[in-house]
């Protein structure tokens, strides 16, 4: 009866800590439809990252040799940044690390890391649910911290799948880029401004995904 008991609790505490391992793995996959970076590093590595990425593909199409600490992007690793992300030198380590992952994978025709901005295949940025589910996670942000941001994560993601499905180059015609609201608050005051700064991150992000300049 007592090996039993022991039995029994092992395999209950086994299926609880699975749970909370689920629900953890869940909240992580919610949060990739909306969130950004939640530390200054974090942001960093992120912002450094799409900078190397276009450094190191400029370089190769110029015939340049591969040196990503040449770039004065990267001797100077604070593009972007805002004191409300937290310390300057956190968010500086994490765009250094950011931009010679961005510049190898450029350079050498690597696939981009789209998980490194939290999205996932399934994502559709044309059927995201217009919500303030995410308010907490821009509390210090500017308007253009998160349209720029949020745009660019969705442009990134469209750009990626027209490319699984073969589908033309026409950033412009995804809904996403047309309502350009994902992520706006009323606390950040004229939507067309949001609108804007975010049609601009959805544009380089589509063009980061499919290596390609958008012209009208």
């Amino acid at each position: 009866m007592i090996k039993l008991m022991k039995h029994f609790a092992i395999v209950l505490a086994s299926l609880l800590f699975l749970g909370a391992g689920i629900a953890a793995a869940q909240d992580r996959d919610r949060d990739d439809y909306y969130g950004g970076a939640v530390n200054a590093k974090e942001h960093g590595y992120q912002h450094g990252y799409r900078e190397g990425l276009r450094q190191g593909r400029a370089d190769k199409a110029n015939n340049v040799a591969p040196s990503p600490e040449a770039a004065e992007a990267y001797r100077r690793s604070d593009e972007g940044f805002d004191s409300r992300f937290g310390s300057r030198e956190e968010f500086q380590e994490g765009f250094r690390n950011g931009f010679k992952d961005g510049y190898n994978d450029g350079f050498y025709d690597k696939p981009v890391r789209q998980n490194i901005y939290g999205l996932r295949e399934d994502y559709d940025p044309d059927r995201i649910p217009r919500s303030d589910a995410d308010a907490a996670r821009y509390e210090n942000w500017t308007y253009q911290d998160v349209a720029t941001d949020t745009g660019y994560r969705d442009g990134m993601q469209a750009g990626l799948s027209d490319i699984r499905n073969h589908k033309d180059f026409k950033p412009e015609k995804h809904d996403a880029y047309e309502d350009a609201k994902h992520g706006y608050r009323h606390e950040y005051g004229d939507k067309k401004l949001y609108q804007e700064q975010y049609r601009k991150g959805f544009l380089r992000g589509y063009e980061d995904a499919t290596n390609r300049r958008y012209s009208r």
